[in-house]
């Protein structure tokens, strides 16, 4: 199973990641904002290298990830700057 996350900086351009795993839960997730679905500071720890401020993972902005279809679930997530 395999999850495509959808990550939404609000300032800069949309980037994605398709990731092995269900990772739906993160789906709604809105990080610094008081709404929210409960798994952001999960999100938080799951995405970003704390230590060096990057990415724990490769982000891509090519939305042909969203066209293959090789991804069995999706999360959409938003960063309020």
């Amino acid at each position: 199973m395999k999850t495509l996350i959808i990550y939404n900086p609000l300032d800069s351009e949309i980037q994605y990641l398709i990731v092995d795993g269900n990772y739906s839960r993160f789906h709604g997730v809105v990080v610094n904002s008081m709404n929210g679905n409960g798994f952001e500071e999960e999100f938080c720890d799951f995405l970003f290298n704390h230590e060096s401020g990057e990415f724990n993972y490769e982000m891509s902005s090519d939305k042909s990830l969203i066209e293959n279809k090789e991804w069995d679930l999706v999360a959409v997530t938003t960063w309020i700057p």
